[in-house]
């Protein structure tokens, strides 16, 4: 047995103690899964087995395993340098979506589902801090990059942070935040070298489509939407006007796993929670909005979106949500080059992905790309507008 089978066979041991003697009552078979739009992490799922020695015994047909680790895709797509630099955030990452389900207990949120966790292992080393989860495959699916969001899903999404969020400034335990908060553990999710690197990133636009962003330099004319000292003040300044909540920080259509039997689009979990901080209200709405919608969608329906995510807040305090509209569309301009930043950088890695045939199918790829360069174009264009505000 090599170390990794190890550690999975550890991780489904751990994940039932009320079973004594375990491996001599359950067999247990395990199946990797090559998932191709997974960044940090190793998929496998468990499939244990009563045997006759424990047929009093009862466990699930199958669990999900999530190992960190730097999966193939971005190895495929970086350099050796930039994927360092990813190895040496990842024991961090892990270590916050690990005390994510140690802080907040299964469906207690409302109208935001995330998984059942049987078990999360201690984070030491890379490798290391698995989370051992109920299988929901045959009960969700995630949608594509492209074409992205429709509106009811966008409409559930504003529901679901409005019920975290609600969560959040109601619970009297405020313990999370000194695990979430910027710096804790010793490290910030959005620190100098992770501004630095989505810049580099987002960069490799202008080269993708130079008739759009290279001939005039685009993204180098915004890259104080990279600035951290000029995210620090923005946030600060957000989070002095409305406190600051837990922000998901990773929103993408990945993340989002829709039930397949509901006819109204409801939400069956939101998943990983390895890029979480304490910031503004209006983080995730940002990127939900900005990389799940076409340009054009976003733009005529982000007031609507807006004005909803607030009406489902306001009922979750009776009738009165703890800031105005008004408060709310100014977080979401304040915050808004600092979190479509992260989109921009998310989008250059697509345009690689499909570009390369490691998503989506090989007819469409010109379309996928072109349509990611022209979302990445909006977020330029609104980037563009809000400097006289920042510079």
């Amino acid at each position: 047995m090599n170390l990794r089978q190890a550690q999975l066979r550890r991780l489904v041991e751990n994940s039932f103690p009320e079973i004594q003697n375990f491996h001599e009552k359950v067999t247990v078979r395990y199946e990797k899964l090559e998932n191709a739009k997974s960044f940090w992490s190793e998929i496998y799922l468990a499939h244990p087995k009563v045997n006759d020695e424990g047929e009093e015994e009862s466990v699930p047909e199958t669990v999900f395993i999530k190992v960190p680790r730097i999966s193939e895709n971005v190895l495929r797509c970086e350099d050796e340098e930039a994927v360092d630099k990813l190895q040496n955030v990842l024991v961090y990452y892990s270590k916050k979506e690990n005390l994510f389900y140690k802080h907040f207990q299964y469906g207690t949120i409302p109208n935001f589902p995330f998984p059942k966790v049987y078990f999360t292992e201690d984070v030491k080393e890379e490798g290391t801090g698995g989370i051992v989860a109920e299988n929901l495959s045959d009960k969700v699916y995630a949608v594509e990059h492209i074409p992205g969001l429709n509106h009811e899903q966008v409409l559930r999404l504003m529901e679901a942070l409005a019920g975290f969020h609600s969560h959040l400034i109601q619970r009297k335990d405020k313990s999370y935040v000194e695990s979430f908060v910027e710096g804790a553990h010793g490290r910030e999710t959005y620190a100098p070298g992770m501004q630095k690197m989505m810049f580099e990133e987002a960069l490799t636009l202008e080269n993708v489509s130079p008739e759009v962003f290279g001939n005039q330099k685009r993204i180098h004319g915004i890259k104080w939407a990279f600035d951290y000292e000029k995210k620090n003040k923005a946030t600060k300044q957000a989070i002095l006007e409305i406190p600051g909540i837990i922000c998901h920080a990773d929103l993408n259509v990945t993340n989002m796993l829709w039930k397949k039997d509901s006819t109204t689009h409801e939400i069956g979990a939101i998943i990983d929670y390895q890029m979480l901080f304490i910031g503004s209200i209006a983080f995730d709405i940002i990127r939900v909005l900005t990389l799940g919608l076409s340009r054009e969608v976003r733009r005529e329906k982000t007031k609507s979106y807006l004005e909803y995510y607030h009406k489902t807040l306001s009922e979750l305090f009776h009738g009165s949500a703890p800031f105005s509209l008004d408060q709310l569309n100014n977080q979401y301009f304040l915050i808004y080059p600092f979190a479509s930043n992260f989109t921009l950088f998310g989008i250059a890695m697509y345009i690689k992905m499909y570009s390369d045939g490691t998503l989506g199918s090989p007819e469409f790829k010109e379309a996928n790309c072109a349509e990611l360069v022209d979302r990445a174009n909006g977020i330029v264009e609104d980037i563009e507008t809000l400097e006289k505000n920042f510079i």
